[in-house]
């Protein structure tokens, strides 16, 4: 066996322009792919400036809602009646610098006569609801911003998949015209 004279060289790399083989649609989905991984990092930056806006705007809330009040720490009167669903209210006294007061307050559960409450008093001394907890209000903020992004990754998919269903289409019927030219030279039939 005969060796050769030269060694063999590995190919030049394919031009991506000027290669008969690369068609228009191989462009085109190279570009779908790309504007499809862009409109999703897009998505995630705005969902993600979505809840940080949820989450500010929630705590803001709980600011002002805070600022009209003052916490006391009260004494159950009475044991907890069921006010709603997972709501539960009793009688509840306390002192502070205006005198004494009694009022019908929300509570836990497990809440027994002689239990005492920390609760949130108007200046009128009126019993408030609980201003929003950080928890809360990051939770929320995560899952509206969660279905946020659900929703425009749906969006976003589903307008990819038609792109590339319409450029797919568009080069089969491409090829088939080009394989009506082709085709009779091939089998010599005319």
């Amino acid at each position: 066996m005969a060796t050769p004279s030269v060694a063999p060289q590995p190919s030049a790399p394919v031009p991506r322009r000027g290669n008969p083989l690369r068609r228009r649609s191989d462009s085109l989905r190279t570009w779908l792919r790309v504007g499809f991984s862009l409109a999703l990092v897009l998505a995630v930056a705005l969902t993600a400036l979505f809840g940080l806006k949820l989450y500010a705007d929630s705590r803001a809330a709980a600011a002002r809602q805070v600022a009209g009040l003052h916490q006391v720490t009260a004494r159950a009167v009475g044991g907890p009646t069921a006010a709603g669903v997972g709501a539960w209210v009793a009688p509840l006294s306390w002192t502070d610098s205006t005198g004494s007061h009694t009022a019908d307050a929300p509570v836990p559960v497990a809440t027994v006569p002689g239990d005492h409450v920390v609760i949130w008093i108007d200046s009128k001394e009126t019993p408030r609801p609980d201003p929003i907890p950080a928890v809360q209000s990051a939770g929320s903020a995560a899952t509206y911003s969660l279905a946020a992004f659900a929703a425009a990754t749906m969006v976003i998919s589903g307008a990819y998949a038609l792109a590339k269903h319409r450029v797919d289409r568009a080069a089969w019927r491409s090829w088939e015209s080009e394989w009506e030219r082709v085709e009779p030279q091939w089998t010599h039939r005319r």
